[in-house]
């Protein structure tokens, strides 16, 4: 276990015979994995002994991470979720991307997230901080030019303290026309996050605010509803997020925690008087909380600047978050992730 007073430190290593950077400081250690999406595979705070991201265990659950990365780490959706038939249409011009959803017939999950990155900077900022930054540069080369034809940089900026993660997200539009751009995180929390916890002493508390009702193809329609009674025990106690079928899509809005307001959501783990708290920037209005099917150990909390499907749901770019970047034009946001003691 790491001491608290323990320099920041950097190192490259090899983790299940693919390069890795592993990175320390504040009491908290991460691992990303640059060729897989540059994913934060392992985030662990060392002091308080809790484990928060979902990684592999063992050789064949990496090859699972390397085809579906969705379910491990912190990965990039871009664009978020389902696309209706892989097609949309922004202006005059028509999007068709892949079908790799054949059940449903939709374009999922985006395809940075499986692609290769590159490190662009390792910097030990002080005793106590360090920061990894990683680039995808996206351009006529990439075989996903001809469905997404935009030049673009993606970047991710890691910054690891006594604070915690903070992850802030840009994308650069390089192209000379306008460009459509979601972006979302399927970010896979272990459930329990302490060796000597059980499920049911968990919690999840999320800054929900209505429901996007889904069809059978998991794509939003166009009706949003107030919360259930039980959906309303996400904003006050907490839900528990196992046992049972998770899969729902809500607006966000700010909730009032601990006295202040707050945008995201948070794992407690009562049994320990401890808490995960992923905050989010205020770009990220829409979320998805999914637990596959609720008996893997692991709860995905997605926040997302768009709707699911947002270019094609026919409200209005405020409602459904899809919006275009202009030529040369950089979005950007963050988010944090985090271990606190509560009362």
């Amino acid at each position: 276990m790491n001491n608290k007073n323990e320099s920041a430190s950097i190192k490259e290593v090899l983790w299940k015979n693919h390069k890795a950077v592993q990175f320390s400081a504040g009491g908290y250690e991460a691992l990303i994995v640059p060729e897989v999406g540059a994913n934060v595979i392992e985030f662990r705070n060392t002091i308080k002994e809790v484990s928060i991201l979902r990684s592999p265990n063992d050789d064949l659950e990496f090859e699972e991470f390397k085809s579906r990365p969705q379910v491990y780490g912190l990965p990039v959706l871009f664009p978020p979720n389902r696309i209706e038939d892989g097609k949309f249409k922004v202006g005059d011009k028509v999007y068709q991307f892949p079908i790799n959803e054949p059940k449903n017939h939709n374009y999922i999950h985006g395809f940075i997230k499986n692609d290769r990155w590159q490190i662009t900077k390792k910097e030990i900022i002080s005793k106590g901080e360090v920061e990894i930054e990683a680039v995808f540069n996206f351009n006529k080369e990439h075989s996903f030019y001809k469905y997404l034809p935009h030049e673009f940089q993606f970047k991710l900026i890691y910054n690891l303290s006594n604070k915690g993660l903070k992850q802030t997200t840009s994308i650069t539009n390089l192209s000379d026309k306008e460009m459509p751009i979601g972006i979302g995180y399927h970010t896979a929390f272990n459930v329990p996050f302490h060796e000597e916890s059980k499920d049911e002493d968990y919690r999840i508390i999320a800054s929900i605010g209505k429901r996007w009702v889904q069809d059978e193809r998991n794509l939003p329609t166009e009706e949003i509803l107030d919360l259930t009674e039980k959906e309303k025990q996400y904003v006050n106690k907490g839900i528990i997020p196992l046992g049972y079928k998770i899969e729902s899509h809500y607006t966000l809005k700010n909730i009032n925690v601990d006295g202040s307001e707050f945008h995201g959501a948070i794992i407690e783990d009562i049994s320990k008087k401890l808490r995960v708290v992923y905050e989010m920037g205020k770009e990220y209005k829409h979320m998805v909380i999914w637990n596959d099917m609720g008996d893997k150990h692991y709860v995905c909390i997605e926040p997302q600047t768009c709707v699911i499907n947002a270019p094609n749901i026919n409200l209005d770019d405020n409602i459904t978050g899809f919006k275009t970047l202009a030529p040369k034009d950089t979005w950007k946001e963050s988010a944090k992730i985090y271990v606190e003691d509560f009362n």
